[in-house]
């Protein structure tokens, strides 16, 4: 089992050894409960994150796939400020 506070401030490096950035949030499906996507943290009114589809591994790291795009997805009047 793994506590979602456990993943924040983890780095993200993708298969090819690259650094991706750290996890700044989890981001979660309200509907089903499910992990959807890893926020890497703001872009103006969007937050930039990883897809959780993308995550191979996490461990003392998080391991994505190699060319996972970082999408910017809206940032919603909830979500909490940095």
């Amino acid at each position: 089992m793994l506590r979602l506070s456990k993943l924040q401030g983890l780095r993200i490096y993708n298969d090819r050894a690259k650094y991706v950035g750290s996890v700044w949030d989890v981001l979660l499906n309200d509907e089903e409960g499910r992990v959807v996507g890893l926020a890497l943290g703001k872009k103006g009114s969007a937050i930039l994150s990883l897809p959780f589809s993308q995550v191979l591994a996490i461990g003392d790291i998080v391991l994505a796939r190699s060319g996972s795009a970082v999408k910017e997805t809206p940032k919603s009047p909830e979500s909490p400020a940095p």
